[in-house]
Parts: structure tokens; C-alpha cells; sequence
């Protein structure tokens, strides 16, 4: 079995990045092929759980960058072992809404 691809769409919000997603998955679906669809941060309850303190207001409290960063990079870490590795040693392509690149923007 061979295995499979990653492929990430980045992009601040409003770009699009859903509708060509969605126009991916469509085309490689027709085409037999196995796809699976992650968002970051998120993707596992934990990262889930991590996105929402990521979004969260927290008023009067500062986040610092570097704080939200290591949030992220968690989140990330709990996605890449739980969903998108275990997929692509599967060999189904794994599309990405946002991945790393975002973080590095």
C-alpha cells in the first residue's frame, strides 16, 4: 500500500480556502481516492479543546505570541499523531485547512 499525501490550503480568513478544499476533496474523490479533511488549530477533542482557548476573550489578561504559539504548535502536535499520520500510513490524502506555513506567516 502506498501511502498517501498531505496537501495544506493556507490563507487568512474570507480567501477561500473552504471552497477550494472542498473543490480538492470533490476531485480526488471521483477519482477513487480516500481523502480526509483536518482544520487547525483543532482536528482532535484536545486540539479542539485548544482552539478554544486560542479564541477564547480573555479581557484583561494579554496572550502573549509566544504563548499562543506553543498553544498552536500542541494543537498541531495532537493532529499530526492522532489524525494525519495514522491516515496517510493508511495511504488516504489528507487535506489540510492551515498548517504550518500559517504559523510561520
Amino acid at each position: 500500500m502506498s501511502k498517501g499525501l498531505f496537501i495544506t490550503v493556507e490563507g487568512v480568513e474570507g480567501v477561500g480556502k473552504s471552497t477550494n478544499i472542498a473543490l480538492i476533496r470533490e476531485t480526488l474523490e471521483a477519482k477513487g481516492i480516500e481523502v480526509v479533511v483536518t482544520r487547525e488549530p483543532g482536528g482532535t477533542a484536545m486540539a479542539e479543546a485548544i482552539r478554544d482557548v486560542v479564541k477564547h476573550d480573555w479581557q484583561q489578561e494579554i496572550v502573549t505570541v509566544e504563548a499562543e504559539l506553543l498553544l498552536m504548535y500542541a494543537a498541531r502536535a495532537q493532529l499530526v499523531e492522532n489524525v494525519i499520520q495514522p491516515h496517510l500510513n493508511k495511504g488516504h490524502w489528507v487535506l489540510g485547512d492551515r498548517h504550518d506555513m500559517s504559523s510561520q506567516a
